[in-house]
């Protein structure tokens, strides 16, 4: 009998599904809570992901080649952190931590590795860390899931707009740091890549062509240090004079016109070279002592040779000695000479300002009636409306000298463009070690260090005298640095 009800018991199948629910409800539902919170964990990992890039790249887009680059970066970072999503999570702990580099190699290098705070304007490459962050209230809290997100971001300047060229520098760091504003140098273009050595540059599709001598003439280079581009050593320098010197208003080289694609680009509004006569075939005099006088050089290339140090100068154009041989002149100074020379019919107030310019170029931009602040506004001398005020007279208006006054006034271009850029006799150049230079040398290493200099007097034999005015920064580029921020990968 007890038999018969076991198995009868055993044959029914009521309450099963009982059972059933009982032990499959309760797997089913933490799979569902699973299935939810690893939603909300995927969506909020998302959120950490867009907003850990955004923090990199709005870091990175304060690291300006400044000391306090890095202070702003953290904060432009951090300020992108009080989404409600974000803030509502450990709110004890930062939600950000940042490390900065001027390399890549350094960020992996060492997990612990950053820039101090003194050392913001060596940072290139910042990276942004999330803290751990877990879902509260959820079965994968138990489980410890936290989650963390990282971006690394790099702000990089390329220059457009610049001088087809390269100053060559084995070590540009040191140059930069070293850099004063009024110091002259003597540059060469022979061929070389030594210290001192300028190459011109040509773009990828240029090789071997007459557009790198057109940019190098142009005033308006749509040139840029980008990608492929390759040094240029084989410019004959009579070319390269001429590219360079119808800044001067130096249209006939001596020997015969410069090429009609040259002469197509007009010259500096002021063009004083000390050049003897009003005659536009007539070659500078560069290398006199006697009237007419150019701007002063430094002393030590009074008398320039070809085996003189680049870098030999003083840098410091105010007490350069006298070129003497002038009457009362021969014991000024050399920059009394010139202003002797060149602005004898205007006041005293005038030519003290003169006498206390800096530099070459502050001097010059003051005969323009400029100033740092203007020099880019254009300049009127058509009909000699600066004359009698500002300009230079380009020797005595009267009197036994009269003869060899030039005309600061351009008087042998031929085309139409204005001549109204003060900024023509401005180059701006890359410096960079050209001894490792290939033919994609990179746009971000040969924009790091740009130097603008001031072409003090015509070009000869490849050989030109420029004044340092500024290396070039992002808070200070004339329009020349343009800004490239971007998210990088680190392995």
């Amino acid at each position: 009998m007890r038999s018969r009800c076991l198995r009868a018991f055993g044959r029914t199948e009521d309450g099963f599904v009982l059972v059933f629910a009982a032990v499959c409800i309760p797997a089913l539902l933490g799979l569902l809570g699973l299935a939810v919170d690893g939603t909300r964990l995927m969506t909020f990992d998302t959120q950490l992901a867009a907003t850990v890039d955004a923090a990199a790249l709005a870091a990175a887009g304060q690291l300006d080649w400044t000391d306090g680059a890095i202070e702003r970066a953290v904060a432009a970072g951090n300020a992108l952190t009080n989404g409600v999503a974000f803030s509502r999570r450990n709110r004890a702990s930062p939600r950000l931590s940042f490390r900065f580099a001027a390399t890549l190699a350094d960020l992996r290098a060492d997990p612990a590795y950053t820039l101090p705070d003194t050392e913001g304007a060596r940072a290139v490459f910042v990276e942004a860390t999330t803290a751990e962050y877990t879902l509260t209230a959820s079965l994968l809290q138990v489980l410890g899931t936290p989650i963390r997100r990282r971006a690394v971001a790099e702000a990089q300047y390329y220059a457009c707009d610049v001088t087809p060229m390269v100053m060559c520098q084995s070590d540009p760091e040191r140059f930069a740091a070293a850099a004063r504003p009024g110091r002259q140098y003597y540059l060469r273009m022979d061929g070389n890549i030594a210290n001192g050595s300028v190459v011109p540059l040509d773009r990828p599709d240029d090789a071997a062509s007459r557009t790198t001598l057109r940019t190098l003439a142009s005033d308006a280079p749509a040139f840029c240090y980008g990608q492929g581009v390759a040094l240029r050593r084989n410019i004959a320098p009579r070319d390269f004079d001429d590219a360079l010197n119808i800044r001067f208003d130096r249209y006939f080289n001596g020997i015969a016109a410069v090429a009609s694609d040259l002469a197509a680009f007009p010259p500096a509004p002021n063009v004083i070279q000390g050049r003897h006569l009003q005659a536009c075939s007539s070659p500078p005099s560069s290398g006199d002592v006697n009237p007419p006088y150019h701007l002063p050089r430094d002393a030590a290339y009074r008398i320039v040779r070809p085996s003189a140090a680049y870098d030999q100068g003083l840098g410091d154009w105010a007490v350069t000695a006298a070129y003497g041989g002038f009457g009362e002149m021969s014991a000024a100074r050399a920059i009394d000479e010139y202003i002797l020379w060149n602005h004898a019919d205007k006041d005293r107030t005038f030519q003290t300002a003169l006498r206390e310019a800096p530099t070459r170029y502050d001097l010059y931009l003051r005969e323009l009636g400029l100033t740092r602040a203007t020099e880019s506004q254009p300049v009127v001398t058509r009909g000699n409306r600066l004359m009698g005020k500002t300009m230079p007279t380009g020797g005595p208006l009267t009197g036994p000298y009269a003869f060899v006054r030039e005309s600061p006034i351009p008087m042998c271009y031929l085309g139409v463009r204005p001549a109204s850029d003060a900024r023509r006799r401005v180059l701006y150049l890359s410096i960079a070690d050209c001894r490792d230079f290939s033919a994609d040398p990179g746009p971000a290493r040969l924009s790091r260090h740009v130097a603008k200099v001031f072409l003090t007097e015509p070009v000869s034999g490849g050989g030109l005298l420029v004044e340092l005015v500024a290396m070039l920064t992002p808070r200070a580029d004339d329009g020349k640095l343009r800004p490239v921020v971007q998210l990088v990968e680190t392995h």
